[in-house]
């Protein structure tokens, strides 16, 4: 649905496009959400800790559900590596290295969204890694995705444990949800980047 309606905006589904369209559709099922929240009586704080992102009490059974996603979703972004490679220096030189934007594009989002999906599906909404831990990746390892994209996993499982950790023993014996966590360390880091970024620019 998403990408029927990306690609009826815009057909060549530019970045912007696609950002518009997230953005409509997160307002929609944001919406839902908040519906659901005040038709829910019991179950209000289940879903209260989904939203707000958790990994507690996700033993090996979680594993077993995100694992044929991930290594799906994974096989298809480390087989476009080169194409997002090029993709980084623009569409258009991209397209003029002999890469099919519109096909890679398509096949590159439905990875992502298969990855991103399943991790949702079992965490709930941990925000702020998928943002930060590449930007950090891609200044410490370079921009190559072939080495960016599986040091992005490490990294990233590996910033999700120590906030995981310290949501466990900030207030404890209480636990905080993570995603109050990365939110917290996050914004302030992608903030940063962006500001040097413009700077930059």
């Amino acid at each position: 649905m998403f990408f029927f309606f990306a690609k009826k905006i815009d057909k060549t589904m530019r970045v912007e496009s696609i950002i518009l369209t997230g953005v409509i559709f997160s307002s929609f099922l944001g919406s839902a959400v908040s519906l659901i929240i005040a038709l829910t009586g019991e179950e209000l704080q289940q879903i209260m800790g989904w939203l707000l992102g958790s990994v507690s009490m996700r033993g090996w059974r979680y594993v077993g559900i995100i694992l044929p996603f991930l290594l799906v979703g994974g096989l298809l972004l480390l087989i476009n590596t080169r194409e997002l490679n090029a993709m980084s220096l623009g569409e258009d030189r991209a397209q003029h290295l002999g890469v099919d934007v519109g096909k890679r594009k398509m096949l590159i989002l439905m990875s992502g969204s298969i990855l991103t999906g399943a991790a949702v599906a079992v965490s709930g909404t941990i925000g702020f890694v998928g943002l930060v831990i590449p930007h950090l990746t891609r200044k410490l390892w370079g921009p190559d995705h072939i080495y960016l994209l599986p040091l992005s996993i490490i990294t990233g499982a590996g910033f999700l444990i120590l906030t995981d950790l310290l949501s466990r023993t900030i207030i404890s014996p209480q636990v905080l949800p993570v995603g109050v966590i990365t939110a917290l360390v996050g914004a302030p880091v992608f903030t940063m980047i962006l500001v040097r970024q413009r700077k930059r620019r």
